[in-house]
């Protein structure tokens, strides 16, 4: 299925005669459509060019000589030291993913790579979120059950190495410590 005939149902999990699509076609059309947006963004050279920047006062910044670089490195630091400070809390309790993606799209104002990056996974969001709207009911439950589970395991690995935290409510801190293997912090 090629993206001129799949324009039209740009969006939707169903074709024409509303039927479910497959998520092969749907994830196809969501990266040509990211593709897309990069060729149309950054040309066919691919590179973020600093004159056509449409934010002011980053296009002066980027086009001096002696900030430029300078400023590449103050996108840089902060995206890295969000990424790190995110990967510790993917496992542990905290908005990991968020954090990462947050420090990843802030390196993305500045490499190209980044941006690549940021995309692909804005396809596959999209795609999947397409995919899973499209589905019926009874294919919904059991992927909401098996999403609260890995949930509910990633809550209780994260709680097996920190312990029950002091500060929980007594009544939840004392549903939590019913829990096997689970200890007070």
């Amino acid at each position: 299925m090629d993206v001129d005939t799949t324009a039209e149902h740009a969006g939707r999990g169903k074709d024409g005669q509303g039927q479910r699509r497959s998520y092969r076609d749907i994830r196809r059309e969501q990266h040509a459509i990211v593709r897309q947006e990069l060729l149309d963004r950054f040309g066919e050279d691919g590179r973020i060019d600093a004159h056509e920047d449409p934010i002011r006062w980053r296009r002066a910044v980027r086009t001096n000589a002696v900030t430029g670089p300078l400023y590449r490195v103050v996108v840089a630091v902060p995206g890295l030291a969000l990424i790190i400070a995110g990967i510790p809390m993917v496992p542990l309790i905290g908005p990991g993913w968020a954090v990462i993606f947050i420090g990843l799209f802030l390196w993305s104002t500045e490499f190209l790579w980044a941006r690549r990056v940021t995309q692909f996974v804005k396809a596959e969001v999209k795609a999947f979120d397409q995919y899973v709207r499209a589905l019926p009911w009874k294919a919904k439950i059991p992927m909401l059950l098996l999403s609260a589970a890995f949930g509910w395991f990633c809550f209780w690995v994260a709680l097996l190495i920190t312990g029950v935290p002091g500060w929980a409510p007594d009544r939840v801190e004392e549903l939590l410590l019913r829990v096997p293997g689970l200890r007070r912090a």
